[in-house]
């Protein structure tokens, strides 16, 4: 099972690449959707590490609540995939090649 994830950590990018390259349109989607996972995640973490303060309870008993939450844990797994993607991107990108 693990190496199923590794290898779709491999592909997904690689498909996302491939995409973005086809289409500026689809490269702009690929950012705005990170922009939002990352603000949505944020918020979810920002929400529990509150409640906890608020709740005086020790923070790593209480870190599943949004380990657990949906909220937090699509986001993130878009941005686990964005990030190689962004790697692959500039490898392939036309625009970061230098001129000798």
């Amino acid at each position: 099972m693990k190496f199923i994830f590794l290898l779709l950590l491999i592909i997904i990018p690689l498909v996302m690449v491939f995409l973005a390259l086809r289409s500026r349109m689809v490269e702009r989607l690929f950012h705005v959707l990170a922009l939002l996972c990352f603000y949505s995640a944020a918020t979810v973490i920002a929400g529990d590490v509150y409640a906890t303060n608020a709740h005086m309870t020790t923070f790593t008993t209480e870190i599943h609540h949004f380990l657990l939450n949906g909220w937090f844990l699509y986001p993130s797994a878009y941005l686990g995939v964005y990030i190689p993607y962004l790697l692959w991107m500039g490898l392939f990108s036309k625009k970061n090649k230098v001129n000798p």
